[in-house]
């Protein structure tokens, strides 16, 4: 017998959908071993969008209409080139309460090992693409550079997701701590301006 997920699946082997006229001789479903990282990214996903997320959204924060981009860091550089850690499951929605602060699961980044699926990277970004932050807030803030240019700015931790209400107790309390810094600095100020002046 596989390894079962949250939801009853076999997470070790996974079936697709092969759409009609896609070029394939043999319709229906094709199915093929899923890679380590790709079942425990599955896992982790399970975990965040069936116990984290619905927690949050009871909180307040909602789904937001900004995508995080594509970064230097999801890849690594390889002798046949760029090598995405990211997977066809990775999703790119991010979460957020108050703006500019938005969160990302960032399911894909980490350790590859049997129990890695209870750790998940929280990733708190602002999407203040090639600007300049107040002094005061580099180092908690870093820069994340895009694949296609440029850069935006990120605070990221890593959550024990094994306990969902420790897990969002914490995600919640960073936020919190960032947002109010962000607020100090004055930087909260100058993107409700610039989103006024659209």
């Amino acid at each position: 017998m596989g390894q079962i997920g949250r939801l009853g699946h076999d997470i070790r082997y996974i079936q697709r959908d092969i759409p009609e006229g896609e070029g394939c001789a043999e319709q229906g479903k094709v199915g093929r071993l899923a890679t380590q990282r790709e079942r425990i990214e599955l896992m982790r996903q399970g975990i965040v969008r069936g116990a984290i997320i619905p927690r949050l959204e009871a909180d307040g924060f909602m789904v937001s209409a900004w995508k995080r981009p594509v970064s230097l860091e999801d890849m690594e550089l390889r002798d046949e080139g760029w090598v995405p850690y990211f997977t066809q499951y990775t999703s790119w929605e991010t979460y957020i309460r108050e703006e500019p602060l938005h969160i990302y699961f960032n399911t894909f980044y980490g350790d590859v090992y049997e129990r890695a699926y209870r750790h998940c990277f929280v990733e708190y970004l602002l999407p203040i693409r090639s600007s300049r932050i107040p002094l005061e807030l580099i180092g908690t803030f870093s820069r994340l550079n895009l694949r296609d240019g440029g850069h935006i700015w990120k605070h990221r931790i890593m959550v024990d997701i094994s306990d969902p209400d420790a897990a969002v107790a914490e995600i919640e309390k960073v936020y919190d701590e960032l947002l109010l810094a962000l607020i100090e600095a004055g930087l909260v100020k100058v993107v409700e301006d610039r989103q006024r002046k659209r």
